[in-house]
């Protein structure tokens, strides 16, 4: 185990639980920028929502990983794009024009990626 801390087992049901919310969240915000073509205030709000919820499930689920796998590798990989594609869009509702512009344009590339480590993690 790479951690000394003995995780409780709801712990794991907390986990899926906030990445689950994250996946809503995140898949929430994405889509209605991409609908709208404008990334709003509170889509922005949603956004961070759905990180903060991703940050602590995955947190979470790293007190029970006994090894490192493709999952593990893809969660924290995904972990850290969504936190550029966050301050990606701060930037991009701050200066507004052609960095809003390109956000929207190449924003539901980045939710692909974390959907895929999302995919990835779903019991067979």
């Amino acid at each position: 185990m790479f951690f000394s801390i003995n995780p409780r087992r709801e712990d794991m049901l907390y986990a899926m639980i906030l990445i689950t919310a994250a996946f809503v969240l995140y898949t929430t915000a994405i889509w209605a920028e991409k609908i709208k073509h404008q990334l709003r205030h509170w889509m922005l709000l949603v956004f961070i929502s759905g990180f903060m919820c991703d940050l602590v499930g995955t947190s979470l689920m790293a007190l029970h990983m006994k090894s490192i796998s493709i999952h593990s590798i893809c969660g924290i990989l995904a972990l850290l794009i969504m936190l550029i594609h966050l301050l990606w869009a701060v930037d991009a509702l701050a200066r507004g024009g052609r960095c809003q512009a390109l956000f929207t344009k190449y924003s539901i590339y980045a939710w692909l990626v974390w959907l895929i480590a999302f995919v990835s993690g779903v019991p067979r």
